[in-house]
C-alpha cells in the first residue's frame, strides 16, 4: 500500500490535497539539513533549473539555500505542474466543472463497489473521520484524496516545496508558467482512477495509521535525499498502469516543453514532484539521452 502515498503525493497538488495542513508552530525547531536534489541543466550556453519537490513539508526545511535562490533570481520563469495556487482566480475556475469531481447520470459511488469494498471504504471513512455518505455523489480520484489526509504533526502544504518555491518567486517577480491547466491536470487523475477500477483502488487506501507512517517516510527520504524510483517496487500490472499515466507519460510531454524553454532566449527554473526525476524514464535520464549535461548544484 505504500504506492497508495507515493502516486498520490506526486500527483495531487495543493489545488486538490485536503486536511494535511495543521501545523504546530508553538516552539522553534532547529533547521533540517535537506539533500535538496537541485540540477543545473545544460547544453552549451543554453541552460536550465530543476528542483524535485514534495508537496508536504515542514517550517524547518527554510529559508531555502542560497543556490536556489540565486538561480531563481537569475530565471525568468518559474514552471510548476499546474496551478495549484490560482485556485480562486476566475481563469481556474473556467477550466473546471463539476464534471470533473461528480459522478454523472445519476450514478453514486456504491454503484461501482463490491458489498465487501462497501464494507472496507465504511471503516477507513470512520477511520479517518471521513462522512462515507458524503462521498456518494462524487469521482473515485476525489474519494481517494479525501484519504491522503492523515494529520501527520508538523507535515503541511504550507510548506510543500512547491508552496514555498511558489511564494519565493512571486517575492523575487519571476513569472509564472504551467506544464499543464487545471483540467489537463484533473483528466490525468481520472485516467489513473477509473470508476471500473473502484473495487481495486478503495483496497489502495491504507489504515490511517500506516497512512501516518508512509507520509513521515516519504518526507525523511525526501530530506535525506533519497529521491523516489517507480521501479524500485514490484508492482501489479495494474499499478504499471497508473505508473504510466501520472509519471511516464507526463515526463514524456514535459521533455518537450523544457527542450522548447531551453532553446529560448530566457532562463527557466523547473520544479517538479521529485518522483519524476530518476530512473530510466525520469527527466534525469531524459535530459542526458538528449545530449544534456545535468550537473547538481548542491553535493
Amino acid at each position: 500500500m505504500k504506492r497508495f502515498v507515493i502516486l498520490l503525493v506526486s500527483l495531487i497538488t495543493s489545488a486538490s490535497l485536503v486536511g494535511c495542513s495543521s501545523v504546530n508552530q508553538a516552539k522553534e525547531k532547529p533547521q533540517l539539513h535537506v539533500k535538496w536534489p537541485f540540477y543545473k541543466i545544460s547544453k552549451g550556453n543554453q541552460y536550465m533549473y530543476l528542483l524535485g519537490t514534495i508537496h508536504i513539508g515542514k517550517e524547518e526545511m527554510y529559508p531555502f539555500p542560497e543556490q536556489i535562490k540565486e538561480a531563481l533570481k537569475d530565471s525568468q520563469y518559474l514552471v510548476t505542474e499546474t496551478d495549484g495556487e490560482g485556485i480562486d482566480r476566475g481563469d481556474y475556475q473556467k477550466s473546471i466543472n463539476d464534471k470533473v469531481f461528480l459522478l454523472e447520470n445519476g450514478k453514486k459511488l456504491n454503484d461501482y463497489l463490491s458489498k465487501d469494498s462497501q464494507a472496507y471504504l465504511m471503516e477507513r471513512a470512520k477511520e479517518y473521520d471521513v462522512d462515507y455518505q458524503s462521498l456518494q455523489d462524487y469521482k473515485l480520484w476525489y474519494v481517494v484524496s479525501q484519504f491522503l489526509n492523515a494529520e501527520t504533526a508538523d507535515l503541511s502544504i504550507e510548506y510543500g516545496v512547491d508552496h514555498q518555491i511558489s511564494q519565493l518567486a512571486s517575492n523575487y517577480y519571476v513569472n509564472d508558467k504551467f506544464l499543464e491547466t487545471p483540467k489537463e491536470h484533473f483528466e490525468i487523475i481520472q485516467q489513473a482512477y477509473p470508476e471500473k477500477e473502484a473495487d481495486q483502488l478503495i483496497k489502495q487506501i491504507p489504515p490511517i495509521k500506516e497512512a501516518k507512517q508512509q507520509l513521515l517516510q516519504l518526507f525523511d527520504d525526501f530530506v535525506q535525499g533519497k529521491i523516489p524510483s517507480h521501479e524500485d517496487t514490484p508492482i501489479t500490472e495494474f499499478e504499471k498502469r497508473q505508473n504510466r499515466i501520472i509519471v511516464v507519460d507526463r515526463n514524456k510531454r514535459w521533455m518537450k516543453k523544457f527542450e522548447t524553454y531551453l532553446k529560448s532566449d530566457d532562463v527557466y527554473f523547473a520544479a517538479v514532484g521529485d518522483g519524476h526525476l530518476e530512473g530510466k524514464d525520469g527527466l534525469l535520464t531524459y535530459f542526458k539521452e538528449n545530449g544534456y549535461v545535468v550537473e547538481k548544484v548542491i553535493k
